[in-house]
Order: structure tokens, then C-alpha cells, then sequence
């Protein structure tokens, strides 16, 4: 006779037959992190600085402003404005702003999207590739809702999908996938804390 609190913590939980519903959810993933990624990897070379619209913003005057909007939007930011430069000469263009706080007169590294500018600097772009990675696991977790078929809700369910996918020709790459991902996540997280 099993004892109910064993039960509910035993190691092997069976899988429910693949259906086609969890499969579809599985593409969607993969397909919607490769948009990500490939949005993150624009923006982090963009801050780089392998943009054409690059130059330099001199700083007049910082505010802080408030969020506008429903309840998880309350907050306040912080936004500078000033005069943007080109780099090539041609380009002037005052009442250019960038989202954060710095000194009036202070000259910040940018590129310019319209009158909004983005820093260029290493921070920004580890940060960015960090997100890069963050989506190649959320890849690796699409193709194993894919292959398996089951949609997996709990730590126990996602143990168990695993197993099921390490017993795939797929498993190994899958694997390989999630730990570049990891790793990969990891050290540009690192990097953008540790490069100013």
C-alpha cells in the first residue's frame, strides 16, 4: 500500500501522450525568440556603435518625469536633453533627448533614432547580448515543447520532458542550445556589470 505523502513526490511522473496544441505553442515560442534575438542582436550592435547615425550629444538640461498610463506603468524616469552632433559634420539637431541623468554640459557617445539618441557604450551592448542568449534558451525550451508534445507546468514536469528529449535524436542539440544560452547569458550579464 503507497503512502499519499510519498506519492506526490515520486521522481518518475509520466508524460501525457504529445498532442498537436502544445507543439503549435512550441513553434510560436521558437519562432518568437528568434525575432527577439535577432532584435537584440541590431541593438547591440547598434551599441557598439556600428551605426551611421552616430555622434555626440551635449547635454543642456535633465527632468524627471513621470510615468503616465495603468498600474504597473506608475514610476518616475529620468530624461536629458540637448544638442545632437554627427559625427560626418552634417547633422545639428537640437531638443535630441536620452533617457537617464547626466551633468549639463557633459558630452555622451550616442546614435540617433529620430529625436530620441541611445548611448553607445560596452555596457549597452553586453546587456543587450545577455537578452541575445536569454532567447537562445527560451529556443531550447520551444523544441522541447515541440518534440514532446507536452506543454510541462511544474519543475517535475519540465525534470521529466527533458528526459523524454534526451531519448531523441534532437535531445543533444536541444541540450547544447540551453547551455550556450545559459553560458552565454551569464557571462555578458557579468560583463555589463563589470564594464562602465
Amino acid at each position: 500500500m503507497a503512502v499519499p505523502e510519498l506519492a506526490a513526490t515520486s521522481p518518475f511522473v509520466v508524460l501525457p501522450a504529445p498532442r498537436i496544441l502544445p507543439r503549435l505553442a512550441g513553434v510560436g515560442i521558437v519562432v518568437l525568440s528568434l525575432a527577439c534575438m535577432g532584435f537584440m542582436a541590431r541593438q547591440a550592435e547598434k551599441s557598439a556603435g556600428l551605426v551611421a547615425n552616430k555622434g555626440m550629444l551635449v547635454v543642456k538640461r535633465c527632468e524627471e518625469r513621470g510615468r503616465s498610463g495603468g498600474r504597473y506603468s506608475s514610476g518616475t524616469y529620468d530624461v536629458c536633453f540637448g544638442s545632437f552632433h554627427a559625427d560626418s559634420g552634417r547633422v545639428m539637431r537640437d531638443g535630441a533627448w536620452l533617457r537617464g541623468w547626466y551633468v549639463a554640459g557633459e558630452k555622451v557617445r550616442v546614435y540617433r533614432e529620430g529625436d530620441r539618441c541611445q548611448p553607445v557604450s560596452w555596457r549597452f551592448f553586453w546587456g543587450r547580448l545577455a537578452f541575445f542568449f536569454a532567447g537562445l534558451m527560451m529556443v531550447a525550451f520551444g523544441l522541447m515543447t515541440t518534440v514532446v508534445g507536452h506543454r510541462a507546468k511544474t519543475a517535475v514536469e519540465i525534470r521529466a520532458s527533458w528526459e523524454a528529449l534526451r531519448r531523441t535524436p534532437a535531445g543533444p542539440y536541444v541540450s547544447w542550445l540551453l547551455r550556450t544560452g545559459g553560458a552565454g547569458a551569464a557571462a555578458c550579464a557579468v560583463l555589463s556589470l563589470v564594464w562602465s
